[in-house]
């Protein structure tokens, strides 16, 4: 994976966007082991996606919920690619483990945990 500091992208609040393998970090922000690994996790739903079809479903997917819920930080956080990126950026060896089209997957509520 490619790593660019820049001021331009991403746009927004966003401190890091993974476009097609590269990751794009905004100047001025650390570049951590869990940020590293949360764009893995986006890395290889892309790949196990080919790619566009991964963009196709992350925007459609986006505005399904942002239409139920009318607030972009809630839409974005429970999109199914950020949720699985969100709930294992913090464990080093889940792209050794993870399941194909592990957005996918049943998971337990925070408050089963």
């Amino acid at each position: 994976m490619k790593l660019i500091k820049n001021r331009f992208i991403p746009f927004g609040n966003y401190s890091a966007i993974n476009l097609f393998g590269v990751i794009f970090v905004r100047e001025g922000i650390r570049v951590t082991p869990r940020l590293i690994n949360h764009e893995s996790i986006h890395t290889a739903q892309m790949r196990e996606l080919l790619y566009l079809p991964f963009y196709f479903i992350y925007i459609l997917e986006w505005i399904v919920r942002l239409a139920i819920t009318m607030n972009l930080h809630r839409a974005y956080r429970t999109i199914s690619f950020e949720r699985e990126a969100y709930d294992h950026d913090a464990e080093p060896d889940y792209i050794s483990c993870r399941r194909h089209f592990g957005q996918w997957q049943l998971r337990k509520s925070p408050r089963d945990k």
